[in-house]
């Protein structure tokens, strides 16, 4: 289920209740994928429409056992399309 709702700090939030798992598009551009995310907090998110979505990421995911892996950033995409034969430390 992917969820839209307005926040300042993230874009949507798509849950997948029977893994456990949940994808979090950043509004910096950042992707993250959280694992071993509670499967009530995630319905809880997927059927109430008015729950803030950074007070639910921060309780569920990042305060949370889950853990997170960085999938995608766009602004490293872009420090890669400017200059695509320079290899950054960071």
């Amino acid at each position: 289920m992917l969820t839209y709702q307005s926040s300042a700090f993230i874009s949507y939030i798509r849950t997948d209740v029977l893994r456990g798992t949940c994808d979090v598009q950043l509004k910096d551009g950042k992707f993250y994928t959280y694992y071993n995310v509670s499967r009530r907090a995630l319905l809880n998110l997927e059927f109430n429409k008015s729950m803030s979505l950074g007070f639910w990421f921060n309780r569920n995911c990042v305060n949370s056992n889950a853990t997170c892996s960085l999938v995608f950033d766009v602004n490293k995409m872009y420090e890669f399309q400017a200059n695509p034969y320079v290899l950054s430390a960071a």
